[in-house]
């Protein structure tokens, strides 16, 4: 297991590609959730066309190839024969607040995304269980995972939500996988009421990483 407590000497170090490798059955099919991704698996699925809420797809598709080649970039999938339907990326943190307080034991989750044909057979749910509710693979538990929730990236056009629907519907399916909020002076996330900051603990988090992140949410650190 890695070291967890804050340490500037501490090295991230991925995890094995398709740690997690599961199959489930839906009413729409048999889903595989896979993860992490090798860039060359990621280059053989295809993705949903309705993954576009950050870019068009096919442009989206090739920012993943690339993420899940990065030496801190993960990629998990879920995929219904060869098409995936929804993922979720994580890496170093990318906003300009956090970019300056990285610290080792930090992790963004960057995106997370569901074809909306997909969004009523709770694979998002599935996704996200296998990657943190997980009794073997217990990489996440080492780190802090932090989730920037900004309005502008929101699909209200297929869900119908308004903003501050949506930001609690995003609280609510985050709180099931041990994030929650937390106050910052993030400007990215002042900058809109209904945008928020959400973070994971990972349970073998010590107390000098919390504090750390604490002062670092408030700019202190």
């Amino acid at each position: 297991m890695q070291k967890s407590n804050y340490d500037p000497e501490f090295e991230f170090q991925k995890p094995h590609f398709d740690s997690i490798n599961k199959v489930f059955s839906t009413m729409l099919g048999r889903m595989h959730i896979r993860g992490p991704v090798s860039p060359e698996r990621m280059t053989d699925y295809h993705l949903a066309e309705g993954l576009c809420c950050f870019r068009p797809y096919s442009l989206q598709h090739k920012s993943l190839i690339e993420l899940a080649g990065e030496p801190d970039g993960l990629v998990f999938v879920a995929a219904v024969a060869n098409t995936v339907v929804s993922y979720v990326a994580f890496h170093k943190p990318d906003y300009p607040w956090w970019r300056k307080r990285c610290f080792p034991q930090l992790l963004e989750l960057g995106s997370i995304e569901t074809d909306p044909s997909w969004r009523d057979t709770a694979v998002t749910q599935t996704l996200l269980e296998s990657i943190f509710l997980n009794e073997i693979f217990g990489f996440f538990e080492d780190f802090i995972v932090i989730a920037v929730q900004a309005v502008d990236g929101w699909d209200f056009k297929n869900t119908g939500f308004s903003p501050w629907d949506y930001r609690q519907m995003l609280i609510n399916l985050f709180s099931k996988y041990g994030f929650t909020t937390w106050e910052t002076d993030d400007p990215e996330v002042r900058e809109h009421p209904c945008n928020l900051l959400i973070a994971r603990l990972g349970r073998n988090t010590e107390i000098n990483s919390i504090k750390h992140f604490a002062n670092c949410c408030l700019g202190t650190e």
